[in-house]
This record gives structure tokens, C-alpha cells and sequence, in this order.
């Protein structure tokens, strides 16, 4: 389902005002229900690495030999996996992060990242590398922070949105004293563990769906049949 910032506005008015319809939009109780849904939106993002949050970058690094710092993109929140760089102009390397504390360990011609910085100034990704050709291919695969919800026809990412309605009338319920609150929080927590027990349940064509435990040379032998 695919639920807009009105639309979530809407079930809290249900539930708070017993109105069908949202506050006048910008005014003062459509923008504290607004702060309050992109804040169970932040909870929702940081609680767990959710697929629908996966982004597939490429870039081309400018530095043209020595170590290099790569701007990362500015909804960056983790890397999934290992870069891949073409570290020498025609070689494809995975690179591990490494903890910037940490590089001392290792030599000046190891392959190895750093992920520096903040939100406040940059997230940047530190390539530690003997030489880096100029315009290496970089290609990588991290986990994006969600965007704030602010138009009425933004739509909310989280896979079951009713958390952002539940959690938001948490918030709103405590910041009126309302005895209803705790209620409100339960309901939400059990939303999303269910959205967590559901990104671990993967459908039957996936491959990721079982877990090898070792050699597969018998592929079709059957249990009661063999």
C-alpha cells in the first residue's frame, strides 16, 4: 500500500479528532502531526537495514593517483557490501571498510575504505589504495536514509505505514498527557516487528531463501525417495 503524508494525516484525525478529514494544511496541528510522522519515520529507518532503503550508486573518482575521498551521496546511511573500484584502470577490486582507527594495520598498498564525516558536513568515503587511476569506476551499494515527508502527495517508503500512524499518535497522545498513550506505542512496536519478521521471510523464488551447508552434489536427491 502506498500512503501519502494526507493520507496519514487523515487516520490520525480519525482516531484524535474523530474528524474524516486532516487539519488545514500548514497550519499549526497539521505541522505538529507533521513533525510527529517524520519522527516515527526516523524510527522506522533506524530500527532496522531495510531492503526498500538499498541503492545502487556509480561514480567515477577524480583523484588521479594516491588516496582519494569520494563525496557519498547525501541520503548515505551504511554501505551494503563492498565497493567495487576500477583501482588501477582496468581491474576491479572489492574494497573492505575499515574502521579509520584501525589503518595502521595494514600497508600503503592495501585496498581498504574509511567512511568519514557527518550529516552536518558530508558523508565521505576515504580510498586507500597504492594508485588510483584517474576516473576509476566506483560502484557500491548503501543503505539511504528516508525523505522527509513535507508536500501532502509525498509518499511514505515504510512498507506498512499504519507504524507512521501508530507511532506518530504515540507521540502526539504523550504530549497531551493522554492516558491512551502507552496503547498507542504497543501498537506500533507490534507493527513493526511484524514489517521485520516479514523482510526476513523470503518468497520461494529466492535464492537467498535456504542456507548451504556445504557441498550440493547431490542436488536431486529427495528425502523418502532416495
Amino acid at each position: 500500500m502506498a500512503w501519502t503524508l494526507q493520507d496519514c494525516q487523515n487516520l490520525i484525525a480519525s482516531e484524535v479528532d474523530q474528524s474524516a478529514t486532516a487539519p488545514t494544511v500548514g497550519g499549526t496541528d497539521w505541522s505538529i502531526r507533521s513533525n510527529f510522522i517524520n519522527r516515527a519515520l526516523i524510527d522506522w529507518s533506524e530500527s532496522y537495514d531495510w531492503e526498500c532503503m538499498k541503492k545502487v550508486f556509480n561514480g567515477l573518482v577524480s583523484t588521479s593517483s594516491g588516496n582519494a575521498s569520494y563525496a557519498l551521496p547525501a541520503d548515505f546511511r551504511k554501505l551494503d557490501g563492498y565497493p567495487q573500484i576500477v583501482a588501477d584502470g582496468s581491474n576491479t577490486y572489492a574494497f573492505p571498510q575499515v574502521d579509520p582507527s584501525h589503518n595502521n594495520r595494514y600497508t600503503s598498498s592495501d585496498y581498504f575504505v574509511n567512511i568519514l564525516g557527518n550529516k552536518n558536513s558530508g558523508m565521505v568515503m576515504y580510498v586507500h589504495a597504492c594508485t588510483l587511476a584517474s576516473g576509476a569506476s566506483v560502484q557500491f551499494t548503501y543503505y539511504a536514509s528516508p525523505a522527509t515527508l513535507s508536500a501532502v502527495s509525498d509518499i511514505a517508503v515504510v512498507p506498512d505505514p499504519t507504524f507512521l500512524v501508530q507511532r506518530a499518535l504515540y507521540y502526539l497522545l504523550k504530549s497531551r498527557e493522554d492516558g491512551r498513550f502507552p496503547e498507542a506505542k504497543t501498537e506500533s512496536d507490534r507493527i513493526l516487528a511484524r514489517m521485520i519478521e516479514n523482510e526476513n521471510t523470503l518468497g520461494m523464488a529466492s535464492a537467498d531463501r535456504r542456507v548451504s551447508v556445504g557441498s550440493e552434489d547431490f542436488k536431486t536427491w529427495r528425502i523418502g525417495r532416495d
